[in-house]
């Protein structure tokens, strides 16, 4: 076996060694995937240069190549990030999975990872063979981008092959995902099979240009091609934590298990143990070089992001009637109008005089991306506090970099989080990637769940629902990771019918409650028409007089109403149950029908609170009793309402308020509302950092209607953001009640004054688009001492990548010059530095306004106040962690 090409093939299988080009057409945005493979291609290559430099002409460099191989085959592979992928038992690979603290202890192959790629976009990309004799355009404009990640097929079809300016060949293939697109060109592919399509390959074959270059495609290197281009969403990115610590760690073992072999070395002598330290040392020259590509996409990963494209929504009743004249003027407000039609919150008819004369357009959602500068300014100035008028915010962004970014904002300061993350459910056709296996799902939970449980109050708890597919999993995590709270399973519910084809039909799902110690849920509410009534007299142990003095007076009836209560009794005060006064009134007291002077249940102070729910009861002798309803009863570990049927209360409701709408599995709004009463207090804040179609702030809001105060956290990427998300939630402020899209009956119901933001984080893909390959690579020098085999010319690891041209900034601040953030130039104009800040300082937005010479500032909680021209690197070091890592 050829060693050294088994070793390079490896890692060219982990760096992708094809070579990239950005492709341009129409608006297609450059990839930060592509940009990620052109760094990658470069840095193999020096790598590739380094060990050949180092290894060849050694007496014993097919052993050490074999070495190399042998190891390094267990943990490279195509994602790009090293960990246990490739495991047999004959490998006799080792991971420490156990601690002193636990006698049981959750393993999977992929702990200890950032799981990254969550999207199946396909980019544009151009890319070539290994002797760059031609290349392949992948043309992906049509590719259909539906909300966040989809289940459709990725189809090829052959356009033709053509001669670009520098006179290479080019096979243009056109990328889809949908079947009735480009009827007339030949799929690349045989149906349901990677093989190609005879008709392509006869098509290449015959083709003119390439005969007349002299181009002979070979087969397996064309698939190889296409391969690395479906790599962008068929394998599951990640990016180790520790990678230098974890290859060395294996390594060691792997070295150890080799030395002591039964029979691996027949002799010890020095010329054997040289050779061994020199693989050693080449091995952890390959492990550094490996590490520390990954701490610069983790130092990426990790970067908090940058807040863009920020707007508010309010109710017009919230806004100062002084700026009406302003908007209704503004030259956005028919964008504004054509949206309130598109909603059908207003008829087709509506103008601008309506919006002043009719009550109920007060509660309309006015959105400020429809309005000039000047006078989104004049809407966000008129409010003296503008944090604490807000009910919430909205967040479109990968929700692992949300809750990184969002960290120092809401640490510790929220009651709830109740997530409803995808299933891993393979039959399944919800609009997320939703066939991790067990290992990858883990780890996505996992990166999510500990950073989530940073932003958990004291009396903070998690709910998180789930299925059968990953329930137990599930619990095996969160026991690992919320190990001193109290773990309850629910079982709820949602589909009575059940879905067939399994054993048993499977009718419910579970959702696990994640409390603090000792901690007592609130109970369950129950409607006025289910009320049961029972004794307003206690009974039982601690029951009697003595107990409770204030809890013993007596209850004025009269024409089998009750009409007042008495004062408090004293103590050598001993009446019947019941005592009849001339005036007609009959006092009724806490007695039994034994006679034992017993409490009422509620005292003096607090009984006429509940005066309007009491009713008597007469037994058989007459003798009045009064009687209290059971207005609410403790929450149980089994929910099987009908009202937490996800077909009626989800699916039903939802396609009332949006009828278009893509998502087929969303909650009960019953079973969202009912955890978050349990679980929260009336003023508390709401995360939900899997948002879906937003129900979670859809419950927020209906528990708001009856007179509390919460307010959401909403996290979701993908376009449905916008086309779901948002019109959701302003057409359930402005009424309760939808059918088919338009209000129920024509009625506005309970319309809630409301007012929340909404914005996009930079993600990370973004961030690795703007990235740039900074490391210097000359020809290594070869050193005699083999044992010194580090090269000069490799720079450190945090010299691989520049972020936005951001090295000369840090480079001018590191000697001592005043440096601002300039927030004008292109590459950074669509970014909120001012809610950016907010995220990374943890500071509260007061007031937004233009400054005397119209520009955009900003004052802050702690009385801090800034402009888009004084944002000042030195004065605020935290804003380096933005564009630079140590």
């Amino acid at each position: 076996m050829d060693y050294k090409k088994a070793f390079y093939s490896k890692l060219e299988d982990c760096y992708l060694g094809v070579k990239i080009k950005d492709f341009h057409q129409g608006n297609i945005a450059k990839s930060g995937f592509s940009n990620l493979l052109k760094i990658k291609e470069q840095y193999f290559a020096h790598i590739k240069a380094y060990l050949d430099s180092q290894i060849e002409g050694e007496l014993q460099s097919h052993d050490i190549y074999n070495k190399l191989y042998t190891f390094f085959d267990s943990y490279l592979n195509e994602s790009g990030t090293p960990f246990f992928s490739d495991t047999p038992a004959y490998k006799n690979i080792y991971a420490k999975v156990y601690s002193n603290s636990k006698d049981t202890s959750l393993f999977y192959k992929t702990q200890n990872l950032y799981y990254v790629k969550s999207d199946t976009l396909y980019q544009s990309l151009t890319l070539s063979n290994e002797k760059q004799s031609y290349e392949v355009i992948f043309d992906a404009s049509e590719y259909k981008q539906n909300a966040d990640n989809t289940k459709n097929k990725i189809i090829f079809k052959f356009v033709n092959v053509e001669i670009n300016d520098e006179d290479k060949a080019q096979i243009l293939i056109k990328v889809s995902n949908q079947k009735d697109l480009f009827p007339n060109l030949n799929n690349v592919f045989k149906q349901n099979s990677n093989e190609f399509s005879e008709e392509f390959l006869k098509t290449l074959k015959q083709n003119t240009i390439l005969k007349d270059s002299k181009i002979k495609i070979n087969e397996e290197e064309l698939k190889k091609i296409f391969r690395s281009y479906k790599k962008q969403s068929e394998i599951d990115f990640f990016i180790h934590k520790n990678a230098t610590a974890f290859l060395k760690e294996q390594f060691d073992l792997w070295m150890f298990g080799y030395l002591y072999k039964e029979s691996a070395i027949q002799e010890w002598n020095p010329e054997i143990i040289a050779h061994l330290q020199r693989i050693k040392n080449i091995a952890y020259e390959v492990i550094k070089l490996i590490g520390d590509f990954e701490n610069e996409l983790k130092a990426v990963w990790l970067k908090p992001k940058f807040a863009k494209k920020t707007e508010y929504v309010f109710s017009v009743d919230k806004l100062n009637p002084n700026l009406m004249d302003s908007i209704i003027n503004d030259k956005g407000f028919e964008a504004q109008i054509k949206e309130w039609q598109e909603l059908n919150l207003v008829d087709e008819d509506f103008n601008k005089e309506d919006l002043l004369s009719n009550d109920k357009y007060r509660y309309l959602p006015l959105d400020t991306k429809h309005f000039t500068k000047e006078t989104k300014y004049k809407i966000l100035s008129s409010f003296e506090d503008l944090e604490s008028v807000l009910n919430g915010e909205l967040i479109k962004a990968d929700n692992f970099q949300a809750l990184n970014s969002l960290m120092p904002k809401y640490q510790g300061k929220v009651d709830l989080i109740y997530i409803d993350p995808p299933y891993n459910a393979p039959a399944s056709e919800i609009i997320y990637k939703n066939n991790f296996k067990d290992s990858t799902w883990l780890s996505m939970m996992e990166n999510r769940l500990r950073l989530g449980k940073e932003f958990l109050s004291q009396r903070g708890i998690l709910t998180c629902a789930i299925d059968e597919n990953e329930q137990e999993n599930l619990g095996l995590l969160l026991s690992d990771i919320f190990y001193e709270y109290e773990k309850t399973c629910v079982s709820v519910m949602h589909n009575p019918k059940g879905i067939q084809g399994g054993f048993i039909a499977q009718n419910n799902e579970f959702a696990y409650f994640l409390s603090p110690e000792k901690m007592v849920s609130n109970n369950k509410p129950i409607p006025k028409n289910k009320w049961k009534y029972d004794h307003l007299r206690n009974w039982g142990g601690e029951s009697e007089r003595h107990t409770a003095k204030n809890c013993f007076y007596p209850i004025y009836v009269k024409d089998s109403k009750i009409i007042g209560f008495g004062e408090v009794c004293k103590d050598d005060f001993h009446p019947t149950a019941n005592v009849a006064r001339d005036d007609g009134i009959i006092e009724v007291y806490p007695i039994d029908s034994n006679g034992i002077e017993r409490k009422w249940t509620y005292a003096r102070q607090s009984i006429e609170s509940i005066w309007k729910n009491l009713k008597i009861e007469r037994d058989k002798d007459g003798i009045i009793s009064i009687k209290k309803p059971i207005v609410e009863v403790r929450f149980k570990t089994i929910w099987d309402e009908s009202t937490y049927i996800a077909g009626d209360y989800g699916s039903k409701i939802l396609t009332n308020i949006l009828p278009n709408n893509e998502f087929d599995y969303p909650k009960s709004i019953h079973t969202v509302k009912d955890s978050i009463y349990l679980a929260s207090k009336e003023d508390s804040v709401i995360l939900d950092f899997f948002g879906g179609s937003g129900t979670t702030a859809h419950a927020v809001l209906e528990l708001n209607r009856e007179g509390t105060n919460r307010k959401f956290v909403l996290v979701e990427q993908g376009e449905h953001f916008y086309n779901v998300i948002l019109p959701r939630i302003k057409k359930v402020a402005f009424s309760s009640e939808w059918k088919n899209g338009k209000l129920k009956d024509d009625k506005q119901v309970k319309p809630l004054n409301i007012a929340f933001r909404y914005y996009e984080l930079e993600s990370y893909e973004e961030a690795l688009s703007h990235c740039e390959y900074v490391l210097e690579c000359k020809e290594p020098q070869k050193v005699e001492n083999k044992n010194n085999y580090k090269g000069k010319d490799y720079a450190k690891a945090e010299s691989i990548l520049d972020y936005r041209k951001s090295r000369k900034l840090i480079d001018k601040l590191h000697k001592g010059e005043s440096v601002c953030l300039d927030m004008h130039t292109e590459y950074r104009e669509e970014f909120d530095i001012f809610h950016t800040m907010a995220n990374l300082m943890g500071w509260k937005i007061k007031r937004l306004f233009l400054d005397s010479k119209g520009i955009e500032s900003c004052e802050f909680d702690n009385g801090e106040i800034l402009n888009l021209d004084s944002i000042d690197l030195a004065k605020y070091p935290k804003l380096k962690n933005l564009i630079w890592w140590e």
